[in-house]
C-alpha cells in the first residue's frame, strides 16, 4: 500500500489530521480512501494492544500517568506498523471502497450487487481480526489453539478433574473455574500456606468471614480502595483438599444472591467474569477483564 510521505511521518496523536484528510479527499480521493483505510486498521490494532495491556495476570500496579504514556507509545508503534505495510487489512478495505465508489476505473468490473467481490483476506489480517474479536468477547470464528506453558498446563491438568462436579452445579464450563483459580493463585505460584508450611488449598481467595466454621490462615493480600491498591493482612479459609476447595466455591456462588448472574453461563467467560465482579467478588477494577482473559485462553487451548 502506497502512503504519502506526510502521512508516513505524522504522529499517532495529530489534531490537524482530519483537516488534512478532508483537503486530500477533494484533491485526491483515491489516496484519501487509502489513508482512511489505514486509520481503520490502526484503530483495530490499537484496540488489540489495549486489550493485551489490560490482561495483566500478575497484578501490575502501574500509575495512571505511566498508563497514559504507555498508551501514547502503543499508538505511535501501531502508526509506524501500519505505515510500514500493516496486516494487509487496510489495502483490502481501500480496494473495496474504491470499487463501491467507482474511483478506480481499472478495477475488476463490479458484480451485480454493485460491489467488488472481496479479495482473499491475508492470513495476518485474519489473525488480527480473530484476536480482536476474542479480546472483545464477540468471536464468531473458532479461536486458534493457545499454547500454554508446561508448568501452567500441569496446573490445569491437576485441577480440571476436581472442577467438573463444581462446574456442573454452577452451569459453567470447568475451564472457567480453573481460570478463576489460576488468576487468584497466580497459576499456583501464590498458594496460601499455614505458618508450618501446610497447604490451605484456597484456590479462589475466599476469605474466612464470621460465618466460617472451618480452619483459617492469615496472609498478606492486595485490596483496592477508591481505585488504589494497598497491601493488608486478611484471614482466608483453609481446606483439607482440592476437592473441598472446589465444593466450597460452588456452594458460595450457589447460595449467595450476589452471584446468581454468574450461574448457567456455560462457556461465556466474559459473562461469568463480569457477573462475579459486579457481585463484588474482588475489589480490583480490572478483575473481570483479567478473569475473562485467563478463562478464554483455557477454552481456546
Amino acid at each position: 500500500m502506497q502512503v504519502s510521505r506526510d502521512a508516513s511521518n505524522q504522529l499517532a496523536i495529530d489534531p490537524s489530521a482530519t483537516e488534512r484528510l478532508s483537503s486530500l479527499a477533494r484533491s485526491n480521493p483515491k489516496e484519501a480512501i487509502r489513508q482512511v483505510a489505514s486509520q481503520f486498521e490502526a484503530i483495530l490494532l490499537n484496540q488489540m494492544m489495549t486489550s493485551m495491556r489490560s490482561n495483566g495476570f500478575d497484578g501490575e500496579e502501574d500509575s495512571s500517568a505511566l498508563g497514559t504514556y504507555r498508551g501514547m507509545l502503543d499508538q505511535q508503534m501501531v502508526n509506524v506498523m501500519v505505515q510500514g505495510g500493516g496486516t494487509g487489512l487496510a489495502d483490502m478495505l481501500a480496494r473495496q471502497i474504491e470499487g463501491v465508489a467507482r474511483i478506480d476505473r481499472t478495477a475488476t468490473p463490479a458484480a451485480s450487487s454493485g460491489m467488488l467481490p472481496l479479495p482473499a483476506l491475508p492470513a495476518t489480517a485474519a489473525k488480527a481480526i480473530r484476536q480482536y474479536a476474542e479480546a472483545a468477547g464477540t468471536a464468531t470464528v473458532a479461536p486458534a489453539p493457545v499454547a500454554i506453558p508446561s508448568e501452567r498446563q500441569a496446573f490445569v491438568s491437576t485441577l480440571l478433574p476436581h472442577a467438573g462436579q463444581a462446574a456442573e452445579r454452577l452451569g459453567v464450563a470447568p475451564e472457567l473455574l480453573v481460570g478463576h483459580a489460576a488468576l487468584e493463585s497466580g497459576w499456583g505460584s501464590r498458594s496460601i500456606r499455614h505458618p508450618d508450611g501446610r497447604e490451605s488449598y484456597n484456590l479462589f481467595g475466599i476469605k474466612a468471614g464470621g460465618a466460617w466454621r472451618g480452619e483459617s490462615v492469615a496472609t498478606l493480600t492486595t485490596e483496592y480502595v477508591d481505585g488504589k491498591a494497598r497491601k493488608q493482612v486478611e484471614s482466608f479459609r483453609s481446606y483439607p483438599s482440592l476437592q473441598a476447595a472446589f465444593d466450597d466455591y460452588a456452594t458460595l456462588l450457589e447460595s449467595s444472591s450476589r452471584y446468581q448472574q454468574a450461574l448457567n453461563q456455560g462457556d461465556n467467560a466474559q459473562g461469568f467474569a463480569v457477573a462475579l465482579q459486579q457481585g463484588g467478588y474482588a475489589t480490583d477494577p480490572a478483575y473481570a477483564r483479567k478473569l475473562a482473559g485467563v478463562a478464554q485462553s483455557l477454552l481456546a487451548r
